[in-house]
Protein backbone atom coordinates (compact mmCIF):
# COMPACT_ATOMS: atom_id res chain seq x y z
CA UNK A 1 0.00 0.00 0.00
CA UNK A 2 1.40 3.39 -1.00
CA UNK A 3 2.21 5.75 1.89
CA UNK A 4 0.34 9.06 1.82
CA UNK A 5 3.27 11.45 1.51
CA UNK A 6 3.41 14.62 3.58
CA UNK A 7 5.61 17.57 2.61
CA UNK A 8 7.12 19.06 5.75
CA UNK A 9 8.97 22.35 6.02
CA UNK A 10 11.42 23.08 8.84
CA UNK A 11 11.84 26.60 10.19
CA UNK A 12 14.77 28.16 12.05
CA UNK A 13 13.22 28.16 15.51
CA UNK A 14 12.16 24.53 15.24
CA UNK A 15 15.53 23.33 13.92
CA UNK A 16 17.71 24.86 16.59
CA UNK A 17 15.42 23.97 19.51
CA UNK A 18 14.86 20.39 18.36
CA UNK A 19 18.61 20.04 17.75
CA UNK A 20 19.53 21.03 21.29
CA UNK A 21 16.76 18.83 22.77
CA UNK A 22 18.75 15.60 23.13
CA UNK A 23 19.33 12.59 25.34
CA UNK A 24 22.46 11.55 27.23
CA UNK A 25 23.80 9.88 24.07
CA UNK A 26 23.42 13.16 22.12
CA UNK A 27 20.66 11.74 19.96
CA UNK A 28 18.51 14.74 19.09
CA UNK A 29 14.78 15.35 18.86
CA UNK A 30 15.39 16.33 15.23
CA UNK A 31 16.82 12.85 14.59
CA UNK A 32 13.56 11.38 15.87
CA UNK A 33 11.60 13.67 13.55
CA UNK A 34 13.74 12.55 10.60
CA UNK A 35 12.56 9.00 11.29
CA UNK A 36 8.95 9.93 10.47
CA UNK A 37 8.56 7.68 7.43
CA UNK A 38 5.62 9.45 5.80
CA UNK A 39 7.29 12.88 5.54
CA UNK A 40 9.57 14.49 2.97
CA UNK A 41 11.48 17.38 4.56
CA UNK A 42 12.32 20.78 3.09
CA UNK A 43 13.76 24.12 4.13
CA UNK A 44 14.75 27.41 2.52
CA UNK A 45 18.47 28.13 2.20
CA UNK A 46 18.00 31.32 4.25
CA UNK A 47 17.32 29.08 7.26
CA UNK A 48 20.91 27.84 7.13
CA UNK A 49 22.19 31.43 7.16
CA UNK A 50 19.95 32.32 10.10
CA UNK A 51 21.11 29.28 12.08
CA UNK A 52 24.68 30.52 11.64
CA UNK A 53 23.74 33.94 13.01
CA UNK A 54 22.19 32.41 16.14
CA UNK A 55 25.63 31.10 17.23
CA UNK A 56 23.95 28.20 19.01
CA UNK A 57 25.88 25.56 20.91
CA UNK A 58 25.67 22.79 19.84
CA UNK A 59 25.74 24.17 16.31
CA UNK A 60 22.91 22.64 14.22
CA UNK A 61 24.50 23.52 10.85
CA UNK A 62 26.78 20.46 10.53
CA UNK A 63 23.76 18.26 11.24
CA UNK A 64 21.67 20.15 8.66
CA UNK A 65 24.45 19.95 6.03
CA UNK A 66 24.77 16.21 6.62
CA UNK A 67 21.00 15.66 6.15
CA UNK A 68 20.96 17.79 2.99
CA UNK A 69 23.93 15.87 1.56
CA UNK A 70 22.23 12.56 2.41
CA UNK A 71 19.06 13.69 0.65
CA UNK A 72 16.94 13.61 3.82
CA UNK A 73 16.26 17.35 3.63
CA UNK A 74 15.82 19.23 0.36
CA UNK A 75 17.09 22.81 0.60
CA UNK A 76 15.36 25.25 -1.73
CA UNK A 77 16.91 28.45 -3.05
CA UNK A 78 14.87 31.29 -4.51
CA UNK A 79 15.96 30.05 -7.95
CA UNK A 80 14.58 26.59 -7.13
CA UNK A 81 11.25 28.13 -6.14
CA UNK A 82 11.04 30.20 -9.33
CA UNK A 83 11.91 27.12 -11.39
CA UNK A 84 9.11 25.16 -9.73
CA UNK A 85 6.66 28.00 -10.29
CA UNK A 86 7.69 28.30 -13.95
CA UNK A 87 6.35 24.80 -14.59
CA UNK A 88 2.90 26.11 -13.75
CA UNK A 89 3.10 29.80 -14.63
CA UNK A 90 5.72 29.99 -17.36
CA UNK A 91 7.07 33.51 -17.87
CA UNK A 92 4.81 34.75 -15.07
CA UNK A 93 6.73 32.72 -12.48
CA UNK A 94 8.72 35.70 -11.18
CA UNK A 95 5.54 37.75 -10.75
CA UNK A 96 3.98 34.83 -8.90
CA UNK A 97 7.00 34.65 -6.61
CA UNK A 98 6.55 38.35 -5.81
CA UNK A 99 2.88 37.77 -5.06
CA UNK A 100 3.75 34.99 -2.63
CA UNK A 101 6.51 37.11 -1.07
CA UNK A 102 4.12 40.02 -0.55
CA UNK A 103 1.57 37.75 1.16
CA UNK A 104 4.36 36.35 3.32
CA UNK A 105 5.74 39.76 4.33
CA UNK A 106 2.35 41.31 5.05
CA UNK A 107 1.37 38.33 7.19
CA UNK A 108 4.06 39.36 9.66
CA UNK A 109 4.63 43.08 9.18
CA UNK A 110 2.32 45.52 7.43
CA UNK A 111 4.36 47.67 5.06
CA UNK A 112 7.41 45.37 5.14
CA UNK A 113 7.11 44.38 1.49
CA UNK A 114 6.81 47.95 0.22
CA UNK A 115 9.67 49.11 2.41
CA UNK A 116 12.19 46.45 1.41
CA UNK A 117 10.92 44.98 -1.86
CA UNK A 118 8.88 47.83 -3.36
CA UNK A 119 11.70 48.67 -5.80
CA UNK A 120 11.20 45.31 -7.53
CA UNK A 121 8.11 46.63 -9.34
CA UNK A 122 10.16 49.29 -11.15
CA UNK A 123 12.76 46.92 -12.61
CA UNK A 124 12.69 46.27 -16.35
CA UNK A 125 12.72 42.69 -17.69
CA UNK A 126 11.59 41.28 -14.38
CA UNK A 127 10.42 38.12 -16.14
CA UNK A 128 14.08 37.33 -16.83
CA UNK A 129 15.00 34.94 -14.02
CA UNK A 130 18.62 36.08 -13.59
CA UNK A 131 17.60 39.76 -13.52
CA UNK A 132 14.83 39.00 -11.05
CA UNK A 133 17.04 36.96 -8.70
CA UNK A 134 19.81 39.58 -8.72
CA UNK A 135 17.30 42.29 -7.81
CA UNK A 136 15.76 40.09 -5.13
CA UNK A 137 19.14 39.40 -3.53
CA UNK A 138 19.95 43.12 -3.53
CA UNK A 139 16.71 43.75 -1.62
CA UNK A 140 17.43 40.90 0.79
CA UNK A 141 20.90 42.29 1.50
CA UNK A 142 19.44 45.66 2.52
CA UNK A 143 17.22 44.14 5.22
CA UNK A 144 18.71 44.43 8.72
CA UNK A 145 19.40 41.19 10.57
CA UNK A 146 16.78 39.90 13.03
CA UNK A 147 13.94 40.89 10.72
CA UNK A 148 12.91 37.30 10.10
CA UNK A 149 13.83 37.05 6.42
CA UNK A 150 14.22 33.28 6.75
CA UNK A 151 10.75 33.05 8.20
CA UNK A 152 9.31 35.11 5.35
CA UNK A 153 11.13 33.06 2.71
CA UNK A 154 9.87 29.91 4.43
CA UNK A 155 6.34 31.28 3.98
CA UNK A 156 7.01 31.69 0.27
CA UNK A 157 8.16 28.07 0.13
CA UNK A 158 5.10 26.98 2.12
CA UNK A 159 2.79 28.66 -0.38
CA UNK A 160 4.65 27.18 -3.34
CA UNK A 161 4.43 23.71 -1.82
CA UNK A 162 0.75 24.23 -1.16
CA UNK A 163 0.14 25.14 -4.81
CA UNK A 164 1.90 21.97 -5.96
CA UNK A 165 0.94 19.57 -3.15
CA UNK A 166 -2.46 20.79 -1.98
CA UNK A 167 -3.65 19.36 1.36
CA UNK A 168 -0.33 17.60 2.02
CA UNK A 169 1.80 20.44 3.46
CA UNK A 170 2.98 20.48 7.08
CA UNK A 171 5.26 22.93 8.88
CA UNK A 172 7.48 22.00 11.81
CA UNK A 173 7.67 25.45 13.21
CA UNK A 174 8.14 28.13 15.81
CA UNK A 175 6.71 28.05 19.31
CA UNK A 176 5.59 31.62 18.69
CA UNK A 177 1.78 31.61 18.81
CA UNK A 178 1.29 34.46 16.34
CA UNK A 179 3.65 32.88 13.81
CA UNK A 180 1.88 29.54 14.00
CA UNK A 181 -1.55 31.15 13.75
CA UNK A 182 -0.35 33.01 10.66
CA UNK A 183 0.89 29.83 9.01
CA UNK A 184 -2.29 27.93 9.84
CA UNK A 185 -4.45 30.68 8.34
CA UNK A 186 -2.17 31.49 5.39
CA UNK A 187 -3.62 28.96 2.99
CA UNK A 188 -6.06 26.15 3.61
CA UNK A 189 -5.18 23.64 4.86
CA UNK A 190 -1.65 23.83 6.27
CA UNK A 191 -0.88 21.97 9.48
CA UNK A 192 1.64 23.27 12.01
CA UNK A 193 3.58 20.99 14.33
CA UNK A 194 5.31 22.79 17.19
CA UNK A 195 7.96 21.35 19.50
CA UNK A 196 5.23 20.34 21.96
CA UNK A 197 3.34 18.85 19.04
CA UNK A 198 6.35 16.64 18.29
CA UNK A 199 6.33 15.27 21.84
CA UNK A 200 2.58 14.64 21.49
CA UNK A 201 3.14 12.84 18.19
CA UNK A 202 6.01 10.74 19.56
CA UNK A 203 3.84 9.77 22.54
CA UNK A 204 1.14 8.53 20.17
CA UNK A 205 3.78 6.63 18.19
CA UNK A 206 4.66 4.65 21.31
CA UNK A 207 7.81 6.35 22.61
CA UNK A 208 8.01 5.86 26.37
CA UNK A 209 7.73 8.79 28.76
CA UNK A 210 11.04 8.01 30.47
CA UNK A 211 12.79 8.01 27.07
CA UNK A 212 11.31 11.34 26.02
CA UNK A 213 11.82 13.03 29.40
CA UNK A 214 15.55 13.39 28.67
CA UNK A 215 14.87 15.35 25.47
CA UNK A 216 12.22 17.45 27.20
CA UNK A 217 14.52 18.25 30.14
CA UNK A 218 17.30 19.47 27.84
CA UNK A 219 14.84 21.72 26.00
CA UNK A 220 13.46 23.03 29.31
CA UNK A 221 16.98 23.73 30.57
CA UNK A 222 17.63 25.87 27.49
CA UNK A 223 14.32 27.69 27.97
CA UNK A 224 15.15 28.19 31.65
CA UNK A 225 13.23 31.48 31.92
CA UNK A 226 10.06 29.86 30.62
CA UNK A 227 8.08 28.34 33.47
CA UNK A 228 4.86 27.49 31.63
CA UNK A 229 3.30 26.81 28.25
CA UNK A 230 0.01 28.13 26.95
CA UNK A 231 -2.56 25.46 26.13
CA UNK A 232 -6.23 25.71 25.23
CA UNK A 233 -8.96 24.99 27.74
CA UNK A 234 -11.41 22.13 27.26
CA UNK A 235 -13.95 24.57 25.80
CA UNK A 236 -11.39 25.99 23.40
CA UNK A 237 -12.33 29.54 24.37
CA UNK A 238 -9.20 30.51 26.28
CA UNK A 239 -5.50 29.81 26.52
CA UNK A 240 -4.23 28.99 29.97
CA UNK A 241 -0.77 28.78 31.46
CA UNK A 242 0.33 25.32 32.61
CA UNK A 243 3.71 24.56 34.18
CA UNK A 244 6.34 23.14 31.84
CA UNK A 245 6.58 19.73 33.54
CA UNK A 246 2.82 19.41 33.99
CA UNK A 247 2.31 19.87 30.24
CA UNK A 248 4.68 16.97 29.59
CA UNK A 249 3.01 14.80 32.23
CA UNK A 250 -0.41 15.52 30.76
CA UNK A 251 0.75 14.81 27.21
CA UNK A 252 1.57 11.31 28.44
CA UNK A 253 -1.68 11.16 30.39
CA UNK A 254 -3.34 11.67 26.97
CA UNK A 255 -5.18 14.78 28.15
CA UNK A 256 -4.49 16.81 24.99
CA UNK A 257 -5.32 16.86 21.33
CA UNK A 258 -3.02 18.55 18.82
CA UNK A 259 -4.73 21.35 16.90
CA UNK A 260 -4.00 22.27 13.29
CA UNK A 261 -2.11 25.40 14.39
CA UNK A 262 0.26 23.34 16.54
CA UNK A 263 -1.37 24.17 19.88
CA UNK A 264 -2.43 21.63 22.48
CA UNK A 265 -6.03 21.61 23.74
CA UNK A 266 -7.45 19.71 26.69
CA UNK A 267 -9.85 16.91 25.79
CA UNK A 268 -10.66 16.00 29.38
Amino acid sequence: MEIYKKYALLDTDFLYKSHLARNKDNHTLTDLVMDFEDYDFFCHEMIKEELTRHQINPDPNPWLEEKIKAGRIKMYSDRDIVNELSRLYGMAATNMYLTLLKISCETFNAGFFEKYYGSMSTIDRLEDVDTFLAALKACDDNIPHKNGVGEKKTYVLIQMMQIIHSNQVYVFCSDDFKARQSIASLTEPINCISILGVFHKLMKMGHEKTEMQEYYDRLSAFLKNQTEYKVWSLSGHQRMGVSVQKVFDEIYARKFQLLRNGDLQYIE
